[in-house]
This record gives C-alpha cells, structure tokens and sequence, in this order.
C-alpha cells in the first residue's frame, strides 16, 4: 500500500471539542483509502475557519501536512474539498504548484476542471452561510430590543421541554460520536492482559495511544472515555476488581493459614473470577507481616526485612526466648515442620537472636554462650 497523509478540520472549537465532523471525516478518508491501496502514514488536523488566501498561516496542521507531502512525495488525502479550503485561490494556487491532493468524496480520478468547479461552489456556499448567520443575528437582536422571545418570559413546561430536547440533542451527538469510533474500542476490548484475563479500560486505552489514534477530543485515550464509549454502545465491559474489603479479608485469612506465601502464590491460591491485581496483594500482605511483627522487638533491633519469613523468624525467635537450650533441629520440631525452616537458616536466626538479646538472667547467658555452629544437633 502506497503511503499518504490526511487532514481534517472544522471551522469552530464547539465542532472540535464534539469530534463528530473530526471523526466523520477521518471515518471517509479511512474507508477511501482502503478503497484505492493507501495507508494513512500521518494526520494533522486544524479548527480555523476555511476563508481566507492566507490559510497556511492561520493553519499550521494544514502547512506541515503540504510539507511532509512534499517531503515524502505522497498524496494529502481530505474527506471534501471544502475541508481543505473554502477559497477559489487557494486551490488553484495548490494546484499551479504541483501539490497532489486527493478529495475522497469525488474519488481519485477527479480532473482539475471538476476541481475548480467544486472550489467556486464552495466559496459561493461559504458566502451564503455568512450571510445567513449575519441575517440570523440581527434578527435576534431585534427580538431582544422589543422583549420578544426572551427566555425569562417562557413558562416552566417550555423550559422543560426545552431542557429535554437539549439533553435528547447531547445523547444523540454522544451516541454517532460513540458509533464513530465503534471499530476501535471493539478492537481494543478484545485484547487480553498478560495474565490472560480481558483487558481493562485503562490497558485498551493504552493500545489505542499506542496506535495514534486521537480521542474524540484530539487528546489521548484513557480509562473514563473508553468506558463511557463502551457502556453507551452496549459493549461486553471488563471485568471490575475485586472490592478492597472482601480482598483484604481474604488475604487476611490466608496469611493466617499460609504466612510463607508470596503474591504470585496468593493470587493462585484465590482464583479469584474478578482481577485483584499484584500492587493490591503486596501492599495488604505487607501490612500482615507489619502487623505480625509489631510485637517484636528483635524485629527492629536486627532489622529484618518484612518478607515471606517474617512470621517464620518471629516463631523461631519467640522459641528461642523459651528454651534457649533448644537445638536447631529441636526448633524446627517445635515450629512443626515448616518448609522452609532448615536446619542452616534456623541457626542463622538464633544467633542473630542472641547477638541482640540483652539483659538475660543469669541461666539464659550461662547457656547461651554455646555457639550454634552447623554442627551442633546433628547427632
């Protein structure tokens, strides 16, 4: 496929903010460039009105899409002729200067003569709006001068029909911008996460940043616009998370049973049907294990860290304050056979133990001077 550039525009902020004519336009200059082999390589778009011989300079979108035209010796792709410009001499004057434009309404063949004759009936259209929006002002002024037809006159059931076909109006333009970009929030939605779960709001807009494809507003795509497109069109929604209260309940009742457990490992074992998400799950593990350690004090006085073992040493330290007599292997008997509780790392934590233990009587220092080397208790 041959590369191209499209523009789009509209002629005041109310339609750019809308993105109706915006997304219309692109919507046309997509389909024609399926139509006759063209990719789409950039767009540019500008909200300034179409009057004017000196358009490149009110339009900047429009002077980098002829740059880059010329530049990469493609084609600059409009939806309408009128688009591009409502003045007589400024299409001819592209066209003295060789700028290869296409107009996806006329189709690709369109000859110059056609060319110059769509360009006058687009300044005599853009003359009659004028004149008819100045006609449309005056007579408005004229009906406020008198007290005719000022709002503070109508009654309520008139405010309120009125305020009803206002919000019927909005839905409306809600409901084609929402089916304008249909194809695309389809697309996205239908991606999974690296979990293999559907993707969420946010992971579906990332996918169409990631494409440049602009929101209906030009700006970039996020959670809240996805999901109000989504549930206006009627689309399967991701999966919501699992509220933070029955998540921590759980992970609470888990950790009492399995303290060892990592997050991957929680995770699995809840197989939960909603996303709970790691960031959550680390962050009510850690305040377990903050919670387990409170009671202490070795905890802070050695400095150990706040992991999978936490409980694991705080056991084997609370044994140790009881029987300081206690091998390692008497400890792990203790602990009741823990997987991680070897035989090494039991030794390590009892030495750590006695090392910052102080103020003993004098039975616990007599019997703890024996140092706990590799090979005591392996006998």
């Amino acid at each position: 496929m041959n590369d191209a550039i499209g523009y789009l525009r509209v002629s005041t902020r109310e339609q750019g903010r809308s993105g109706l004519g915006l997304a219309a336009q692109r919507h046309e200059i997509e389909a024609f460039g399926e139509r006759e082999g063209f990719s789409i390589k950039y767009w540019h778009q500008d909200i300034q009105t179409g009057a004017g011989k000196d358009a490149l300079l009110l339009r900047p979108g429009l002077a980098t899409a002829l740059k880059e035209a010329r530049a990469l010796h493609c084609p600059l792709i409009v939806s309408r002729l009128d688009r591009l410009s409502r003045n007589v001499h400024f299409i001819s004057g592209l066209m003295e200067h060789k700028v290869h434009f296409m107009v996806a309404a006329h189709g690709r063949d369109c000859d110059e003569f056609t060319l110059h004759i769509y360009a006058s009936l687009a300044e005599q259209e853009r003359k009659m709006i004028s004149e008819r929006t100045k006609a449309g002002i005056a007579r408005s002024k004229n009906r406020d001068k008198f007290g005719l037809r000022h709002p503070r006159m109508r009654s309520k059931a008139f405010r309120r029909r009125f305020r009803m076909l206002a919000n019927a109006a909005l839905s409306k333009a809600a409901m084609e911008r929402a089916q304008a970009y249909r194809m695309h929030i389809e697309w996205a939605l239908r991606h999974q996460d690296r979990f293999g779960r559907p993707v969420s709001c946010r992971g579906a807009a990332e996918k169409l940043n990631s494409l440049g494809i602009s929101s209906p507003l030009g700006g970039r795509w996020n959670s809240v616009n996805i999901n109000s497109m989504a549930s206006r069109l009627g689309l399967p929604m991701p999966p919501v998370f699992m509220p933070l209260s029955e998540l921590r309940d759980r992970v609470r009742q888990l950790f009492k049973m399995h303290p060892e457990f990592t997050v991957r490992q929680v995770i699995a074992t809840l197989r939960a049907t909603r996303p709970v998400g790691e960031i959550r799950v680390l962050r009510l593990l850690r305040d377990c294990r903050i919670a387990a350690a409170k009671d202490s004090p070795e905890q802070k006085k050695i400095g150990w860290p706040l992991d999978r073992n936490t409980v694991l040493r705080i056991r084997i330290n609370s044994i140790w304050r009881q029987h300081p007599d206690f091998t390692a292997k008497q400890v792990i008997r203790k602990l009741q056979s823990h997987e991680t509780a070897t035989i090494p790392y039991v030794q390590k934590i009892m030495r750590e133990c006695h090392r910052a233990t102080t103020g003993l009587r004098a039975e616990q220092r007599r019997i703890g001077r024996r140092s706990y080397s590799p090979h005591r208790g392996r006998s």
